[in-house]
Parts: C-alpha cells; sequence; structure tokens
C-alpha cells in the first residue's frame, strides 16, 4: 500500500512523475506493437490564479483539472499523471488522435469566483513513440521541448516534437555558455535607429538596439538569443550592459558639447521581477550625470499583463524620477487599450506590423487614425514605427501622425555611424527632440478651454460628447463619464461611424442624425432630435439629443451632444398604445411576441404557458432555420430571410393582401410523447410615436 502511494500525487489523485514513468513503461510493454503518442501540456499564467484567490484555490483548479484528465481518458488505454506544479503529461494510443480531439479540452478550464469567469486554456507538445529504448523520461523531455515552441502562441495551442527542436535547444545551450564571456568581451554591439520628423526627416531621437557580433559565428540575430534570454532571465543582465553603453554614449558627446538627442532603451519583463529595478536604471544615469529626460524606456504591453501591480509602482516611480515612459508596439496586443488606460504612459509606439493592409483602406486606416488621434486626446505623443514606404509615410501625414521610425528614413545602424549623423546639424532638431507629450493644436483645447476644465466635462450631469463629420461618417470623439454610464459603455473609448451604423443605429435613424448635425451647422443653434440605438450591452434605448455646431477642422465638422435617456419615457407611450390592441390578441391566441431586430430577441407580452412569462425574451432570428423541416410552406428560404433582416420583413409583409404572414408548423410535445402543429403569424402595427413594431403571434392548431 505505501509503494502504492509513493506513485500517487497526493493533491489531485492521479499519477505523479514517478508514478507515470513506471504505468507508461508496463502499458508499453502490453502493447508492443502499438503506436502511442505523449503529451506534456501547460496552463498557460497559471499563476494568476494563486496570485488573485490564493493558493487553496489554485489547488481547486489542479484538482479539477485532474477530474477532467480522468474523464477525457476513461476507457482509453494510457496513462497520465502530473509532473509538477501545473505541468501534466499523458501517453495515449495514436489513434485516438485520428477520431477525436477531446484531449486538448483537458487542459481548458474555468474559474468562477464571485460570478465572475476566468478562463485559462492551455498548450501541448506531442511526441510520437518511435524510438521505445530512449526511456520514458526522454520521451517525455521531448513532448515538453515542442511544448515550450508554442508556449507563447495563443493560436497555434499545440506542436508535434522534430528533431529540429532538439537542435535549437544544443543551439541555446552553447549560447547560454558564452554569454558571460560575450558580455566580458563587449561582443554585444549597440545599435541605434532614428525617429524622425514625417514632415522633413529630421531627426529627434532614437531607439537602442543590441547585436550579438560573435567571433566564430558573426552576426547573431537578436530573434534567436533575445526570447532565449526572457526565457533564462539572463536578458536582464543584457538590459543593464546596454543602458550602461548608451549613457556612456550620452555622456561622452555632452562631454564634448556635441548634439545629443533621446535615447529609447528596452525594459523587459523579465526586469520588473526584479525589486532594484528603478534604483538600477536611477544609478546608472546619475554615474554619467545625465538628465533623465534624455532616456525614454519602453515598456510592452506583456509586461504589464504579466505584472500589472509591479509594473504600474516601477513606471510611477521612474515618471516621477523624471524619465519618459513608451509604450512599445501598441497596437500588437490583445488589450492594448485597457493596457493604456491602467498604465501611465507618455509616448505610444504604434506597430505597423497590424496594418499590413494599409493600402487598401477600410478598417485599418480608420483605426490607425483613431489610435493617433487618441494620443493627441490624452497629450501624448505617437510613433509610427517599421514605416518602410513612401505611401505609408503619407498616409501619415495625412492623419498628422508626424513622428517616424522605419526603414524608409533609416534602418538600425552602429554607434559610429549614428554619431556621424548627430554631427551633422541639418539633419537633427534638437530643440524638438526634448519635447515630451503632445504640444500641437487640437480641438481637444478648445473643449478644454469651452468646457474650463477636464474635471467639469467628465463630472457634468448627462451625456456630453464630441462627435465629428466627414463626409457623411460620424465618430464619436470624447465622451463623458455620463455617456459612458448611459450607453453601459465600460472603458470603450470611441465607436466609428460604421459600426454606428450597421451596429447600434439602424441606417434611416442614422441619416436622420446626419441631417440634423447639417442643420446645426446652417443654423448655428442647438438642434433637438430624439434617436433610438442599441446600447454596448445589447439594450435598445430611446436618446433625446440636443446637437450643436463647434466648427471645423481641416475637413472635419465637429459637435457637441448633450444626450438623455428616456427610453422609459418611449416605453411607456408605446405600452398604453399596446394596450389598446393587445386584449384582443390576448384572447385569440396562446403566445405574443414583440420582435426587436436590433438585438434579434423577442420579447413576451402575452402566454398562457407557465415556462414562459411576461417579460422573457427569446432569440427569433433562427426561427425558420431551427423548424424548417416541420414548416408547411413553400417560402421557407424566403421567410426565413425575413426573420433575419428587417427589410426582407417588411418586404414579405408589403406582398401580403392581408399585411401579415402565416405559417404551420409541428413541434414535439413531451405531454403526449408526440407532436403537435402550430400556426404563426407575423404582422406589424404602428404606435404613436410612429415607430413600428413586429409581433408574432403563436396559436395551437
Amino acid at each position: 500500500m505505501k509503494e502504492k502511494e509513493k506513485l500517487v500525487d497526493h493533491l489531485t489523485g492521479i499519477y505523479n512523475r514517478e508514478g507515470f514513468y513506471k504505468a507508461t513503461e508496463e502499458l508499453f510493454e502490453k502493447n508492443p506493437d502499438k503506436e502511442f503518442i505523449i503529451a506534456y501540456w501547460n496552463v498557460h499564467r497559471f499563476k494568476i490564479i494563486n496570485e488573485l484567490f490564493g493558493r487553496s484555490a489554485g489547488d481547486e483548479v489542479l484538482k479539477n483539472m485532474a477530474d477532467m484528465i480522468r474523464s477525457a481518458y476513461e476507457g482509453v488505454e494510457g496513462t497520465y499523471g502530473r509532473m509538477e506544479s501545473d505541468n501534466f503529461v499523458a501517453c495515449f494510443p495514436a489513434e485516438l488522435l485520428k477520431g477525436s480531439r477531446e484531449f486538448v479540452h483537458s487542459g481548458e478550464i474555468t474559474y468562477i469566483n464571485e460570478g465572475t469567469e476566468y478562463h485559462f486554456s492551455a498548450c501541448y507538445g506531442l511526441y510520437q513513440v518511435k524510438d521505445r529504448n530512449i526511456g520514458i523520461a526522454s520521451m517525455v523531455d521531448r513532448s515538453r521541448i515542442a511544448m515550450d515552441t508554442v508556449k507563447t502562441n495563443y493560436v497555434k495551442p499545440f506542436a508535434y516534437y522534430n528533431n529540429t527542436m532538439r537542435e535549437d535547444i544544443v543551439m541555446e545551450q552553447m549560447l547560454m555558455s558564452e554569454c558571460d564571456a560575450a558580455i566580458r568581451e563587449n561582443q554585444f554591439e549597440v545599435y541605434y535607429q532614428p525617429v524622425c520628423n514625417a514632415l522633413d526627416g529630421t531627426i529627434i531621437s532614437a531607439e537602442a538596439l543590441v547585436r550579438w557580433r560573435h567571433p566564430e559565428r558573426g552576426m547573431i540575430s537578436p530573434g534567436v538569443f533575445i526570447p532565449l534570454f526572457e526565457r533564462n532571465g539572463y536578458i536582464s543582465v543584457l538590459d543593464r550592459y546596454m543602458w550602461d553603453k548608451v549613457c556612456a554614449m550620452l555622456k561622452r558627446r555632452r562631454e564634448r558639447n556635441l548634439d545629443v538627442v533621446p535615447i529609447s532603451m528596452n525594459v523587459s519583463r523579465v526586469d520588473f521581477y526584479s525589486q532594484s529595478l528603478c534604483s538600477d536604471i536611477i544609478r546608472i544615469v546619475e554615474k554619467y550625470e545625465l538628465e533623465p529626460q534624455l532616456l525614454r524606456l519602453e515598456v510592452t504591453e506583456s509586461s504589464y499583463s504579466d505584472n500589472p501591480q509591479t509594473v504600474m509602482e516601477a513606471v510611477k516611480k521612474l515618471q516621477d524620477y523624471g524619465f519618459t515612459i513608451m509604450m512599445d508596439d501598441f497596437g500588437s496586443g490583445y488589450s492594448s487599450l485597457n493596457t493604456l488606460k491602467d498604465l501611465p504612459v507618455d509616448i505610444l509606439k504604434i506597430d505597423m506590423k497590424f496594418m499590413d493592409d494599409l493600402d487598401k483602406g477600410g478598417k485599418s486606416a480608420i483605426i490607425l487614425e483613431s489610435i493617433v488621434r487618441m494620443t493627441k486626446w490624452m497629450s501624448l505623443r505617437a510613433v509610427a514605427e517599421g514605416v518602410e514606404t513612401e505611401d505609408e509615410l503619407n498616409f501619415l501625414k495625412s492623419i498628422e501622425c508626424n513622428y517616424i521610425q522605419g526603414y524608409y528614413f533609416y534602418r538600425p545602424m552602429p554607434e559610429k555611424e549614428f554619431e556621424e549623423l548627430l554631427n551633422k546639424p541639418e539633419l537633427v532638431d534638437v530643440r524638438s527632440a526634448v519635447v515630451t507629450g503632445s504640444n500641437e493644436s487640437d480641438f481637444s483645447i478648445l473643449y478644454n478651454e469651452s468646457l474650463k476644465a477636464e474635471g467639469i466635462f467628465q463630472n457634468m450631469s448627462g451625456g456630453l460628447g464630441i462627435y465629428e463629420l466627414v463626409g457623411d461618417r460620424l465618430e464619436v470623439v470624447r465622451v463623458n463619464k455620463g455617456y459612458y454610464e448611459m450607453m453601459k459603455a465600460g472603458n470603450i473609448g470611441m465607436t466609428t461611424e460604421k459600426r454606428l451604423v450597421e451596429k447600434y443605429m439602424a441606417q434611416e435613424d442614422y441619416q436622420s442624425l446626419v441631417s440634423k448635425c447639417l442643420e446645426a451647422e446652417a443654423t448655428k443653434d442647438t438642434v433637438q432630435t430624439q434617436i433610438k440605438r442599441v446600447r454596448y450591452d445589447g439594450e435598445s434605448v430611446w436618446l433625446d439629443t440636443r446637437i450643436r455646431f463647434l466648427g471645423n477642422k481641416g475637413n472635419r465638422k465637429m459637435f457637441y451632444f448633450y444626450i438623455m435617456d428616456i427610453t422609459k419615457i418611449k416605453k411607456a407611450e408605446q405600452d398604453n398604445y399596446m394596450n389598446r390592441y393587445s386584449k384582443a390578441l390576448f384572447r385569440v391566441f396562446d403566445k405574443v411576441y414583440r420582435l426587436d431586430y436590433d438585438t434579434g430577441y423577442a420579447e413576451v407580452l402575452h402566454s398562457i404557458d407557465d415556462a414562459m412569462k411576461v417579460g422573457d425574451r427569446v432569440y427569433f432570428k433562427n426561427f425558420f432555420d431551427k423548424f424548417k423541416d416541420h414548416i408547411l410552406s413553400t417560402r421557407r428560404t424566403e421567410y426565413s430571410e425575413a426573420m433575419k433582416d428587417k427589410k426582407a420583413m417588411d418586404k414579405v409583409l408589403s406582398e401580403s393582401r392581408s399585411g401579415g404572414i402565416s405559417v404551420d408548423y409541428k413541434m414535439d410535445d413531451p405531454d403526449i410523447m408526440g407532436f403537435e402543429w402550430v400556426s404563426a403569424t407575423f404582422f406589424k402595427v404602428e404606435t404613436t410615436d410612429e415607430q413600428e413594431d413586429y409581433l408574432v403571434c403563436i396559436k395551437r392548431i
């Protein structure tokens, strides 16, 4: 009994490492000719559970995972166990993957705390057992190596082991054994890539980049050694080496009375785990007697998401000392806006890689323009990195993104070559280089002046917004807290015209709103209107809207909106009108629904079925798809389209002599162990506010 206990993980009740090895050896002995696969997996960011909810919560999640693994492998001739922490392993017949992918779901978990769901997924490494002579431990090691290749890839959750992966590991081990010598021998070199003024190409700052010039292997790509150093923590040593080299260059030029520009230096996410980070950076700056304004520290979104509280505290301390903080690769992550909301930064570096289809226009151009405008409202400076073509440059200039980094102007260059550029006054704008934040003329200045202060704007009662009209495209530019609360918008910053039309407002309502804006411009007076739209949580609302024209900025027309939610008043008006005809309908039909095409949900107005109550909502747009095999009508396809699109419904109803359509269908009735026939009638009524309600009335035949 005690011998068995040694083979079991005491927390989860499944095999531990030793138990898995022993059980898998026995499995192979029983099945000498069968092909097996070994899977090794790890839960993404599992440590967050322990950090947020405590160790006991993490233990519960691990036990739940073990239960899911037992369930997934029930009846399978295989083995499974927990290696350590949140790392699990399994061995199963290769044929299992051909017919099922259940094993993948065994690493997808949901943790519920105080009603909020937290989702965690896993990454997998798979090793197809070809040579059983290498031993179970080596097989597991190979599957773990495969897992490591997708550990930061949230799109592809698994990978199969191949020999190239082993070669990469060997290369990494060789590099790690040589990195200390590389530091001592100054094999790591600082390359600089200038940041330029888009209008004239003058240099205003630069980014320090590392290159490894190996005496035997030549130039080693940062793409090879940077990820390696980040994984093993050596990146912190390299970063401090780089900071020292950059400061030494600036100090040397200062002593010779030569021009300098601010240099941005990368701060790895690993650096933030060091309690001495801030003191180390400050010590280096003071060592070379430099103003902190000459150093810009680049922080990535992943740094913040991994360790938010620590990063925020460090950033605030460094800012207070005088450093400029940059968010690197803005737009390339999954939650850049959330990070920007929480993390105080001075400059955004916009990643142009997510604008690969910029030449095609459309969404990419709108997104990029919105980001640049957002930086101005927040008094930030935006730098577009990765700019390579004249077309990209011209577009960025057209949207007033005036700071550019990329091959179009300069590639990264050795320190000597960079200093030669700085020695040419006509190529450098020293005055522009020392300015932080955004000092460009923008309508945000007008807004603050007209409203006296940002605090007044944010805390005024009701919803306030600044809207911009370009052609017939209306965009929400800036709103106050009251607007967020009224629209249930959380921290959504902007809503483009296209989203407003296609998702939040009917086309005719939108065109009416645009015409009211033009009326406000023409009359130079406040124009009042009532509009219906959908909030960000999916609910339809009525808004009393007052519009005032502010002025023009280029081809943009700026408007001030004051909105009040009058949904309850409108609902009361509609309910009074509905009562006039509802009593008759209720006497004839078993159920009466009101269809809301904006949300796709039908509201129960009347029901004799205890399972359905007045006010309940059900999704209706899949009605004809759901019952298509049981509907007696040759126009099923046409009616199906009418359920999904209001215009299609209007067309069908207009072609009907009675102004309505009826379909008969059968549905299962568990009470009679069979089915019953049901008739559904669709029609439209106009309410007193000149709006239209779409009703469907159900009756058993």
